[in-house]
């Protein structure tokens, strides 16, 4: 990981983050694919340009809030300003898009322009930024997975100083009993010391958002009678069950609203859920408007 990648010569020294670089690649690598799409379905540049600004920036703030109300833990010495600090990770898809869909259906009713036919144009390229994003988070060392079990290919192991390798070391030397119980149970020699790899999450985000970019592109394709809306709505089924799997492997946010035997589940899964019950509800009456009832 590199949160940061060089730093320009600029007064003081200008660093440029590796997280911040990536996710600015994914708007502008989401925002062409999107002036590409859009003008083949009849719209114009200036309003997908439009759209895309609006997305972002609602987007980046909605994101951030959600972060902050759930996830958010200060440490001492933190200030108001660290509210702010996008660029050091913290950042939660799903309140992005509720945000950023919100603001970008508020402009295009406006504006008189189809609703469905711009979320088509951007589904693909929502995809791509978000894989890009995704690589973000491996520079920044945020979003990991749990400890990967021995032999299982592709591990990766942070700096010591990042949280996951941080919490193992703690684990190790405060809880020896409870860490060789751990590592036994993933198949390591007994008091096999830290660090130990962890499941590649992100890198495994981004592969599965690039595909799903793929088969957006492959099932409209094969559905030309689709109704306006209708990519996007494969986006939010594919990517919000996509989600929901590889928080199995994730480890940076703990299980909420457990019942009984029940220990709960993370944010991102109960975010995904209701993701398909949305999505569900909208293709429900997007049906019903194709069929003219």
């Amino acid at each position: 990981m590199h949160r940061v990648l060089f730093v320009v010569p600029v007064g003081g020294g200008l660093p440029i983050f590796g997280y911040g670089l990536f996710l600015m690649l994914g708007f502008v690598l989401g925002l062409l694919i999107a002036c590409r799409r859009g003008e083949r379905l009849g719209l114009k540049r200036d309003a997908i340009l439009d759209v895309g600004l609006i997305a972002i920036f609602t987007g980046v703030v909605g994101a951030r809030l959600a972060f902050l109300l759930v996830d958010y833990q200060p440490l001492d010495g933190d200030s108001w300003r660290q509210w702010f600090a996008v660029w050091q990770g913290g950042l939660t898809f799903q309140g992005g898009l509720v945000f950023a869909a919100a603001a970008a259906w508020l402009y295009l009713r406006a504006r008189r322009i189809s609703v469905g036919t711009m979320l088509d144009a951007y589904a693909p390229g929502l995809s791509v930024g978000v894989a890009s994003g995704r690589i973000g988070c491996l520079l920044n060392g945020c979003c990991w997975g749990g400890i990967a079990p021995a032999g299982f290919p592709g591990g990766i192991v942070f700096p010591s100083d990042i949280e996951p390798m941080a919490v193992q070391s703690h684990w190790a030397e405060n809880w020896p009993d409870y860490w060789n119980e751990l590592t036994a149970g993933l198949g390591y020699a007994a008091a096999t010391p830290p660090p130990l790899p962890l499941y590649p999450t992100q890198i495994i985000s981004a592969i599965g958002l690039l595909a799903i970019a793929v088969a957006l592109v492959v099932l409209e394709r094969l559905r030309p009678d689709r109704a306006p809306g209708q990519v996007m709505l494969w986006f939010l089924f594919l990517y919000s069950s996509g989600r929901f799997l590889i928080e199995f492997w994730r480890d940076d946010t703990p299980l909420r609203y457990g019942v009984g035997a029940f220990p709960g589940l993370r944010l991102g899964q109960w975010l995904a859920l209701a993701g398909l019950l949305v999505g569900v509800v909208f293709q429900i009456a997007l049906n019903r408007r194709k069929r003219g009832a």
